[in-house]
């Protein structure tokens, strides 16, 4: 039996919009199974563009605000009394055609993972694509250019930026929406489940632009920094606190946190990871003596079996210098070698520099340059321009030095 997909939509005050975010769902070249609207209390005319299109199959509600938050779980457990797949589209975004039919065919590809991501780009109020050198557009490309560094992780991806940037990049399995539902941020929701998902293992992503997202001038995003910069420290904090004891239990999600967390210090997604630290450290300063105490004595894992510098200056076993045998000593000899290694080319360059020199200064190579100025002439040729008292221009001996 094909498995069955929900397109949900929470709407807010974008009548201008919505209409283009539901035709873009009615061309998709994979329908939808079902397709549900709730408006969240707006004051515009987006009920009544949305009243217009019942008869195009989908299916509305409305009610007083409650947030984008709460309108998206309230979408996702209505999608999941039938639907295995649901997809998240914000009411101001656009599908392109094969959105649906592409995240479907990741997903069938991925069987193990519960959240599947594309490539997006950024669209203005209008719904002209903004030129790359766009400011908006401009990090859009640079938050994905992270993803392309030698053997990055998903986790450490997640770190640096939140790529996936929207709640509309969201196509997954709908039991794992549930599980995680989303948080009442104003700003992140969408970071929180995803870099869940991403510490999780559960994130596959298609580089493919398969949809649109809209910059406006009443996105929830253009704020002053620093409400948005204090809701990243404390998405960080809800994080560490909802996944301890996973990480305390779980060798490899603890190895996607440490990357997560150390990739989050090259973070370009609005979070400070200095004021995460100050903020542990105030934490830290609720607890008492033997509060600390416990927790340290509490820790438990690998890290434990070995010296935390091993990886770096090697085994010292008492005789051994601690830079032999570890990364410090391989960078020196790698250092060493390309030294001599540059020594060596430049003695060669010189070389042929001196031999080029000495070349050029032969009288008898002078005059093979001069004899081909006279080029394809013939013999009576050359000989009458030779007597006729014109002068040819003898290549100079090259400059010393």
């Amino acid at each position: 039996m094909p498995a069955r997909v929900a397109v949900v939509i929470p709407c807010y005050n974008h009548g201008r919009f919505v209409g283009g975010a539901i035709d873009s769902v009615l061309a998709q070249t994979r329908k939808p199974d079902r397709i549900l609207v709730i408006d969240d209390g707006s004051t515009d005319n987006s009920v009544e563009v949305l009243k217009s299109y019942e008869s195009k199959g989908i299916e509305l509600w409305t009610r007083e605000n409650r947030g984008a938050h709460n309108t998206i779980n309230e979408l996702v457990d209505r999608a999941a009394t039938d639907c295995e797949y649901v997809s998240i589209l914000n009411s101001d975004d656009r599908y392109l055609p094969q959105r649906i039919e592409l995240c479907l065919e990741l997903a069938t590809q991925n069987p193990v993972k519960c959240v599947f991501c594309t490539g997006l780009r950024v669209i203005d109020a209008e719904g002209a694509i903004m030129p790359e050198d766009a400011p908006r557009a401009r990090w859009f490309h640079g938050a994905w250019s992270l993803g392309k560094q030698e053997g990055i992780t998903m986790a450490e991806w997640f770190g640096q930026a939140n790529f996936v940037a929207t709640t509309t990049n969201v196509f997954a399995r709908a039991t794992y929406l549930q599980q995680y539902p989303f948080r009442p941020y104003r700003f992140n929701h969408d970071y929180f489940f995803l870099a869940t998902a991403a510490l999780e293992n559960q994130i596959a992503v298609r580089p493919e632009v398969l949809l649109e997202y809209r910059v406006h001038g009443s996105n929830t995003i253009a704020t002053k920094p620093e409400p948005l910069i204090k809701e990243m420290v404390r998405m960080q904090l809800d994080l560490y606190k909802e996944h301890t004891e996973a990480f305390m239990t779980q060798p490899e999600m603890r190895k996607r946190f440490y990357q997560f967390a150390r990739a989050s210090w090259d973070n370009i997604s609005s979070f400070h990871a200095g004021l995460l630290q100050l903020a542990l450290a105030r934490l830290a300063t609720l607890a008492s003596e033997q509060e600390l105490e416990a927790i340290a004595a509490s820790l438990e894992g690998p890290e434990l079996d070995e010296f935390p510098n091993k990886i770096l200056a090697g085994s010292y076993d008492g005789k051994t210098p601690l830079v032999s045998g570890g990364v410090l000593n391989d960078r020196l000899e790698t250092l060493r070698a390309e030294h001599d290694q540059c020594k060596k080319d430049r003695e060669a360059l010189d070389h042929l520099a001196r031999a080029r020199q000495k070349i050029l200064s032969s009288k008898w190579l002078r005059l093979g340059l001069l004899l081909g100025q006279l080029g394809p002439l013939t013999g009576n040729e050359a000989n009458a321009r030779l007597t006729s008292g014109r002068t040819l221009k003898m290549p100079a001996p090259p400059a010393s030095g």
